[in-house]
């Protein structure tokens, strides 16, 4: 925590480093550095709190801020600041969930589209779980059994191209036990023999859900896959 403050006192000092001329005259009221460090430190804490305290009463956020700081009686006595800020923290919750709600409603309509325009393609093979894939290369070697340990290569992007992951990129194949990774990626394998490379849709049941993972997979995204099954080990 010390260094990440020290680390933000030091890039906003250069910020304002860099907007301060040479031979200016210093702000109304910020003539004195006492002054000028107190400013800095409330623009860098304004700052911060904009980015964390959304929808608040800004008049009274700064009387309550003014009172504690002042060391002066607080307008409402314990239980009802305890009371006032569960109640915003629960309406900040409210309104995530349903923003979260709304990107899942809309993932998941984006995502059927998706899949129901793949399964017209001439190649296309849609299982009875929801799995959906293409052959692009036919292997000769064996097929994994589910307690496997296979070595692939594999590039993994949303349904608008965004690319979240990929072997290729790191310059090397990786290697992982069947039983380890989502779903539809091992139902895919499980299929596939050595020398293989498919293309594969994985509908997000066999995937992350509605939980989603990490910053780029929303939840009830559909994920695309090319894999390469190079060795079962």
């Amino acid at each position: 925590m010390r260094t990440r403050w020290i680390t933000m006192t030091a890039i906003s000092g250069m910020a304002l480093a860099g907007c301060w001329q040479a031979g200016a005259s210093a702000p109304e009221g910020l003539e004195e550095p006492i002054a000028r460090q107190s400013y800095g430190m409330g623009a860098l804490v304004g700052s911060q709190l904009s980015q964390d305290i959304t929808g608040v009463d800004r008049a009274a956020f700064v009387r309550g801020l003014s009172d504690a700081m002042e060391g002066r009686e607080l307008a409402l006595d314990a239980p009802e600041l305890t009371a006032a800020v569960a109640d915003y923290e629960a309406g900040r919750q409210a309104a995530f969930e349903e923003q979260i709600q709304a990107v899942a409603e809309e993932n998941a309509n984006s995502g059927k589209a998706f899949r129901d325009a793949f399964a017209t393609e001439d190649g296309v093979t849609t299982l009875a779980s929801g799995l959906q894939y293409r052959v692009l290369k036919e292997g000769e070697g064996e097929n994994p059994a589910p307690d496997a340990t296979v070595r692939v290569h594999y590039r993994g992007s949303l349904i608008d191209g965004t690319e979240f992951d990929s072997s290729y990129a790191q310059g090397e194949p990786v290697q992982f036990p069947l039983a380890r990774v989502i779903p539809g990626f091992s139902e895919a394998l499980s299929r596939m023999s050595v020398g293989s490379k498919w293309k594969v849709v994985v509908p997000p049941e066999l995937a992350y859900g509605e939980q989603g993972a990490g910053p780029h997979i929303e939840p009830n995204s559909t994920l695309v896959f090319e894999i390469e099954l190079i060795e079962v080990g």
